[in-house]
């Protein structure tokens, strides 16, 4: 069991930097990120640098100059090498709070309380069958009509969400229909 732990927690460090790369490449901002799992939980802690348009947000004086260079800011140097001293064990057992309080005891720590009405995260996406249908209308009608000889149905799926949105024949040709607003697929299953 001892081999496996280690093995695991191995696995989870190098995804966590994978993570932390792909972050660095795409967004271009600097990333750590720390996980833990066990049989019963697993946790997380993300720090990543603000972009230098945001820095005036909280309250900074940085210049853009000081603060473009990626790897270069001292003070998301210094709370990364804080973070990466968590371990597997107080990230598993402690509470957000608890962590927050080990890690950053002589930082400027700031709390930000939830919308009112919204006590906890949640999940939102803004995809929907209009918006679909919107962006199925800018291909145009050739484009539709050649993915329809192709296929059965025109099939878009946000990869957010994972919902699917289905258009056959007569749902397609309705969205290029002047004046009338998309009529929604006879079968419930074909949303």
């Amino acid at each position: 069991m001892h081999i496996f732990r280690e093995y695991f927690s191995s696995l989870l460090k190098r995804f966590s930097d994978v993570l932390a790369h792909y972050m660095l490449q795409s967004e271009q901002l600097d990333t750590t990120l720390v996980l833990a799992a066990n049989d019963k939980v697993a946790a997380g802690l993300l720090i990543q640098r603000l972009p230098v348009g945001g820095i005036a947000n909280l309250g900074g004086s940085k210049t853009m100059t000081e603060e473009d260079a990626i790897g270069q800011s001292e003070d998301y140097n210094r709370i990364a090498i804080l973070a990466n001293s968590l371990t597997s064990d107080e990230l598993l057992q402690l509470t957000p709070d608890k962590v927050l309080h080990r890690l950053f005891w002589q930082e400027e720590l700031r709390h930000f309380a939830p919308e009112p009405g919204m006590d906890s995260p949640r999940f939102v996406c803004s995809c929907n069958r209009e918006r679909v249908s919107n962006m199925i209308r800018s291909l145009g009608r050739e484009d539709a009509d050649s993915i329809l000889s192709e296929c059965e149905l025109i099939e878009v799926g946000c990869d957010f969400c994972g919902q699917q949105y289905r258009y056959d024949a007569v749902d397609a040709a309705q969205l290029f229909v002047q004046g009338l607003p998309p009529v929604p697929p006879a079968s419930s299953a074909l949303q």
